[in-house]
Parts: structure tokens; sequence; C-alpha cells
């Protein structure tokens, strides 16, 4: 990604590990939940991260919208460092990166109607008239597709895909530069994902908003991103642009994944991994994926590989020229 661009928000060896207690009397183990993550992205632009449950999506997704502090790195939003701010200048920097997330049902507040939920944002960062508010909400409603005179009404009164409709429109309301959306179409039915996505990408359009779009399904990944990024046990192990990895995955975590949607393989070998996700407390040694890779060698058990530029992308595999050639 070229400087000219401009950049919203960049990650550099983003990590974030927990201690977790084993019982009396042991000593607590560490955690990586997310070990070591860089990334550019551009205002405008859509980075998907994929992975299964557990490779630290959402960990990320609480780094970026600044809900929890990295243990090491750092965190760029627009141009400003977000580590060992004052609580002042924070809350001014989140007013920049909103979140949308999973559950429609659990992000609004049943007990306040969605005027007054789509206000607050506006009251607690603005000095807007009541009417200028009210003026910005109705036009909020309108772009989200949903009819301003439902303003009085409360979030049992919409549909599973309206209520998304809510929650980005809240998310919208301070037009921030950066949307982080976790995992925002799985709990919808399939026939209202389409319209839900269609409704991200018209409004990046419209207000050149940047987008972290986590999600483990593929399909829905190929419809929104420009870049992908494939992440396993906190890491990322292959990550570029989407039609380079979408055409030819070169990592074997990667093809895998791609192998196992059903509705993106057309002419990929079949790739299965072996065993069940290992548990973050007792990471194997090496390459955190050769216990479960039908390529693994002995090296692979040794040391861990580093991302490295391939074919357009970068990818973290030290057998790269053999499998991906």
């Amino acid at each position: 990604m070229t400087h000219s661009q401009n950049i919203v928000l960049s990650a550099q060896q983003l990590s974030r590990h927990y201690q977790i207690p084993q019982g009396f009397g042991k000593s607590k183990a560490t955690v990586k939940a997310l070990n070591g993550v860089s990334f550019e992205l551009a205002q405008g632009k859509t980075l998907a991260i994929v992975g299964e449950s557990g490779c630290g999506k959402s960990t990320l997704a609480r780094q970026l919208t600044l809900i929890e502090e990295p243990t090491g790195g750092s965190l760029y939003v627009n141009g400003q460092d977000t580590t060992h701010l004052n609580k002042n200048a924070q809350k001014k920097l989140r007013t920049e990166i909103q979140m949308v997330f999973q559950n429609p049902y659990g992000s609004l507040n049943p007990r306040h109607t969605i005027g007054f939920q789509l206000t607050e944002p506006l009251d607690i960062h603005t000095s807007l008239s009541k009417t200028e508010k009210k003026d910005q909400v109705e036009a909020i409603m309108k772009q989200v597709g949903l009819r301003p005179e439902h303003v009085g009404r409360y979030p049992h009164m919409f549909s599973g895909g309206q209520r998304q409709r809510i929650a980005l429109a809240r998310a919208m309301m301070l037009n921030p530069k950066i949307i982080v959306a976790d995992e925002p179409t799985s709990a919808l039915d399939v026939s209202i994902q389409a319209q839900v996505l269609n409704l991200f990408m018209d409004l990046q359009d419209a207000y050149h908003t940047a987008y972290v779009f986590i999600s483990h399904n593929l399909s829905v990944v190929r419809h929104v991103a420009d870049d992908l990024m494939v992440m396993y046990l906190g890491k990322a192990v292959e990550h570029g642009p989407k039609k380079a990895i979408f055409d030819k995955p070169c990592h074997p975590y990667t093809q895998a994944l791609l192998a196992a949607a059903p509705s993106l393989n057309g002419h990929q070998a079949q790739i299965k991994l072996a065993g069940e996700l290992p548990s973050p407390l007792n990471l194997p040694q090496g390459c955190a994926l050769h216990l479960r890779c039908p390529f693994a060698q002995e090296t692979c058990g040794h040391s861990e590989p580093e991302l490295r530029p391939w074919q357009g992308r970068l990818v973290a595999c030290h057998r790269l020229e053999e499998i991906a050639a």
C-alpha cells in the first residue's frame, strides 16, 4: 500500500496477552491472544480479517476500538499514537472509530427508543441544536433504509436485519473515519445478509469510511474486502489483496479455509487440516500450524516462519517455494 494514500489506521506488531489463573498454588499462564499483528488501512478501503474462532479476531477488534490497551506494539489512528493517551484525548479519538457488533439484539438497549439511541452520540460529542440533531437522525435513518417516523419505536419492534441497520446508523452518526465490524451479518438470515452488506458498501461510498471487517465467512468477505488478512492463533499467516489470495491462496491454512467454503472452491486442491485447534495456553513450538499441516517437515516444528513477500502478498510459511510454486 503506498503512502500517498491516506492511511487512517496503522498497527505495528500489535499484541495482547492475558494472564490466566491455573488453580491454587500454580503460577498464572499467559495466553497470547494477539501476537504481533501489523497492517495499514487507507481511507475508504476495507480490510477483512478471517480465521477460525480463537484466532484472535475479536481481541484485535477490542484493540482497534480502544476498548483494551495492547500488551505490546503500537496503534495509530489518523496518524496519532493511541498508547499513553489521556482520557480526554482517548474520548476524542473514539469518535473517529466506531464498532458494529455481531448481535443486533444485544447491541441496542431494549429500554430506549431508537431515536434516543441515535441521538445519544450527538448529545455526548457535539453541540448541535435540538433541531439539527433531529434532522441528522432522520437523514441517517433514510440512508440506512428505515422510515424516519420509526424514531419512537423500541428495538424489539424491528427485525434482525432492521436492527443491524439501526446499529450501523448509530455507528455512522458521528461520521467516523473507521468502522470495525465484528461478524456483522452472521446472526442474520442469508437473504438479509446481502442487503446489509450492500448497505455497508453504499455507506462506504458515500462517506469514504474505512472498514475493518471481521468474519469467518469467506463468501461475505469476497463481497466486501479490498485486502485480506488470514489469522491463525494470534498471528497473520497470509496478508494481501483479496483477489490475489482468492485466486491463489499460498499458505496451507488459507488453502484449507478456502477449500472448506463450498461456494468458493472451484478448482482448488482439497486440503484438509488434521486434528483440532491447539490450546492458546499451550502453543506448539515452531510454526503454530505444523501439527495439523499436511506439508509440515522437521524445520516447521523448530522455528517460527516470518511473514515474507510472495507473489504480491505476505505469507508466513517455511515451505512456500514447494507448496505455492
